[in-house]
């Protein structure tokens, strides 16, 4: 799908940069191709896991709440009807809870625009090791089990 697409390879330029590629073989010029294959696929999985995270029916009634106190006048846009792209961005992005006061804050805050976000990232996976739980945590591998015999150094054990 193009939206999937597009989002996939803006968040890979994000984490790359742009790369050149030999326009014939369609491999990347300045990184292994292999490597750029799994930085892409690793934003399609973030993408699939935002699409997923998302509660769209929320996202779909602020939106045509939104639309219907900013942009009345405007005609629909064609396959959502009363409901405009600038509607949906603005939803997705709201921080309030409950209903938006639209009249009042129009626009939602965009608090990182220039933000490196692939470097903080990076900087910080080391943590994922002490963490608690995280999604894709291996098994942790256990303790043999000590019994009160083994602990006093009996040596009939």
């Amino acid at each position: 799908m193009p939206n999937r697409q597009a989002i996939v390879g803006a968040l890979t330029q994000d984490v790359l940069g742009a790369q050149q590629f030999n326009g014939l073989r369609g491999e990347c010029v300045n990184m292994p191709t292999d490597d750029y294959e799994a930085v892409r696929d690793a934003m399609e999985a973030v993408v699939e896991r935002v699409a997923r995270a998302v509660n769209w029916e929320r996202l779909l009634r602020e939106a045509s709440y939104r639309h219907l106190h900013l942009h009345h006048e405007r005609k629909d846009d064609g396959f959502v009807t009363g409901v405009c792209r600038e509607c949906l961005v603005e939803a997705l992005l709201a921080d309030d809870t409950g209903a938006p006061n639209w009249e009042k804050h129009p626009v939602s805050p965009r608090r990182f625009p220039n933000l490196d976000w692939p470097t903080v990232v990076a900087s910080n996976l080391k943590h994922r090791e002490v963490a608690h739980w995280h999604p894709y945590m291996p098994p942790r591998k256990q303790e043999p089990a000590t019994t009160a015999a083994e602990a006093a150094g009996d040596p009939e054990r």
